[in-house]
């Protein structure tokens, strides 16, 4: 049997937690990623898919564990692979031609050999003629097209995508990820395997060969699913739908258990340490609207009826059961009193209602709490941050507070202030006798 090109063994990853303990984000990963292949990374918010990723490549070291490329022990970062970012990161003071080139930093090519291969990948992503350009006077996808040239220039073995077409709209991700299966299937491509992360279910069966689940808390392989179907690929093909519905069954299960462990304690309150979604609350109201309107729905039905990716629709759902507002039992999402109460009160009521809510949830109690302890009722945001990196570190602690900050103005709960970056309590009204 050949040797794998990357095989990853019992790797754990741990980080500094709050109170000097460590936090497990990624537990007993065993994986390989084989030669001509692409491999999709599924999971809900939080299982580790990100922080996996970047142990792979040699960015974050595991905590135990070992990474082996071609049989060897991997150290450091991995030459051979290259990665496209979600968010594009370019620099906005270097053309589209010089951001191309940066991914060529130790290249032993010549300067005329250095500027035909960025040239040439160019091309390749449809770029050509945007050259001098740089990324202000460019779109989303242009963008992303610059980033994967990055990419493309070192000619990398193995091209790793974190999330790269989130944050595109529906039909740009849909042309760009037909792009990069042509790239990959051509005979001349450098490229001999992808690894990608990805949220969207619907990606994954279109663009892996193998497909794997994982789940949360800390972040674990539960499945691994190979994707037989050829390319091109048909998204209406039975065989298609039918991967798509086991892959949504894994992942609902990954995230609603039948069992449901209990959540642990702080160590200080009693309020379950646990982040929020990052979801808006227009789409959590929205959600109480559909269940008002349809009652109770399974959620494979419910995603069909909200036209949603299972992965975004779960978080709106663990969002809105943390508020209280729904229950899942059994995979059916349900609508309970307190989210019927909500959903009649006027606009007034509802803050009065989610500003209790929201005292009994641990990140607003925390933010509640420095606010209570701090002299002048100000709390910087980089203290915010720094309290939600180190309790939360499998999450991006920018997300967190961004949906913290939503909800709460929402809420009457607290202010916050961007232009002076602090959190800040209330004006407590003044009652006239």
């Amino acid at each position: 049997m050949a040797t794998p090109l990357l095989e990853i063994r019992n790797v754990f990853q741990s980080f500094p937690g709050a109170g000097g303990g460590m936090v497990e984000v990624l537990h007993d990963i065993n994986l390989e990623i084989r030669e001509h292949e692409v491999v999709a990374i599924l999971g809900p918010s939080g299982c580790g898919k990100s922080t996996l990723l970047r142990a792979i490549i040699g960015l974050d070291p595991p905590t135990s564990g070992q990474i082996f490329y071609r049989g060897q022990v991997q150290v450091g970062l991995n030459p051979s692979t290259a990665l496209v970012f979600q968010n594009f990161a370019l620099f906005p003071w270097l053309t589209v031609e010089e951001n191309v080139a940066t991914g060529l930093p130790h290249s032993e090519l010549n300067p005329a050999e250095r500027e035909k291969r960025v040239h040439q990948v160019i091309e390749t992503v449809g770029l050509a003629g945007s050259e001098e350009a740089y990324p202000k006077e460019l779109s989303g996808g242009m963008k992303q097209r610059v980033g994967l040239a990055r990419a493309l220039a070192s000619e990398p073995e193995i091209l790793c995508m974190d999330e790269p077409f989130s944050a595109l709209d529906v039909l740009t991700s849909e042309t760009l990820r037909n792009e990069v299966v042509d790239i990959f299937t051509r005979k001349t491509s450098p490229i001999n395997s992808i690894l990608m992360v990805t949220h969207s279910i619907s990606e994954g069966v279109f663009m892996a060969t193998r497909l794997v689940v994982m789940g949360a808390h800390p972040g674990i392989i539960r499945a691994v699913l190979d994707n037989p179907l050829p390319y091109p690929r048909d998204e209406h093909h039975p065989d298609f739908v039918a991967l798509i519905e086991k892959l949504h069954t894994l992942i609902t299960k990954a995230v609603f258990p039948a069992e449901k462990a209990p959540a642990p304690a702080n160590g200080v309150g009693k309020l379950p340490v646990q982040p929020i979604p990052s979801v808006s609350l227009t789409s959590s109201i929205g959600l109480l609207e559909v269940l008002e309107n349809e009652g109770s729905l399974e959620l494979f039905e419910l995603a069909r009826h909200v036209d949603l990716e299972l992965v975004q629709l779960l978080l709106v759902v663990k969002a809105d059961e943390m508020l209280g507002w729904i229950t899942t039992p059994g995979g059916a999402v349900e609508m309970t009193v307190a989210g019927r109460q909500f959903l009649a009160a006027d606009i007034n009521q509802r803050q009065q209602l989610l500003n209790a809510t929201l005292k009994g949830l641990f990140v607003f109690d925390l933010v509640l709490k420095m606010l209570q302890q701090s002299a002048s009722n100000e709390v910087d945001e980089s203290a915010v941050l720094s309290q939600f990196a180190l309790i939360f570190p499998h999450e991006r602690p920018q997300r967190i507070m961004s949906t913290v900050v939503a909800w709460a103005r929402y809420a009457e709960l607290f202010r916050y202030s961007s232009t002076r970056k602090v959190f800040y309590e209330l004006q407590k009204p003044i009652v006239v006798a």
